[in-house]
């Protein structure tokens, strides 16, 4: 077992595993030419194109590093992430995710607060009350936020199905977020379902660079809890 979890820890750091999930994103959306997306729009008169694919191919890609080196404690995935946000709440709103306009601000302050923490310091906690009290925050706002979202900013009726397909992985994500500060081993259970959402989510948004990512994420959360539980039971 000491072996198997050296090996899990080995493959976690590794900068092999940050370059696999690089191809997989910019493979898969190449091969299924996701890269020629546009966004149309009308501006003053003259009709303009976005170049939406590219986009999205370099925001999933800045993400998937974001993530890589938050697993591997260095909080340069903090900063990476925080501001990468705003790239990923533009382009999920222009594929149709309208609640991103209020809630993607939370998760920039989220992620820039556990920023902040990490440069004091770096604990890794056992499961506790403050766990679920976040996720409940997170989970509440979120269902709040994009409710206000769905009946503000469209004049079309709330379609369910997408309703809950966005509000509650961002809730998930609320509280995930919000926990990352304290370093639960456990956080990386609640990513998984998270990415398990998510994927249903840009499924139905077709956003195929976005869908590959958290495929990969799937694994990527059972390499980090694996990895922070052991590390947990050696720090006390």
């Amino acid at each position: 077992m000491p072996n198997t979890i050296a090996t899990i820890k080995s493959i976690t750091n590794s900068k092999y595993l940050d370059f696999i999930g690089v191809v997989l994103v910019v493979g898969v959306s190449v091969y299924l030419e996701y890269y020629k997306t546009t966004f149309d729009f009308n501006w003053d008169g003259k009709n303009y194109s976005f170049y939406l694919g590219y986009f999205s191919i370099l925001n999933t890609c800045l993400s998937m590093m974001a993530t890589r080196l938050v697993t591997k404690k260095n909080n340069i995935g903090n900063l990476i992430s925080t501001c990468n946000t705003l790239l990923s709440g533009s382009i999920d709103y222009l594929l149709g995710n309208i609640g991103a306009i209020l809630t993607y601000p939370v998760s920039f302050f989220g992620n820039y607060f556990a920023f902040r923490i990490w440069k004091k310091k770096q604990y890794l906690n056992a499961i506790d009350g403050i766990f679920f009290r976040n996720m409940a925050i997170g989970l509440l706002l979120s269902l709040v936020l994009n409710y206000i979202a769905f009946t503000t900013f469209s004049d079309k009726a709330i379609d369910w199905l997408l309703f809950f397909a966005i509000a509650i992985p961002a809730g998930i994500s609320f509280g995930g977020t919000f926990n990352i500060g304290r370093m639960y081993p456990d956080n990386w259970i609640n990513w998984q379902v998270y990415n398990l959402f998510k994927i249903i989510q840009n499924v139905m948004l077709m956003n195929i660079a976005n869908t590959a990512k958290y495929v990969f994420y799937m694994f990527n959360a059972i390499l980090g809890y694996i990895t922070w539980k052991d590390d947990k039971a050696k720090q006390l």
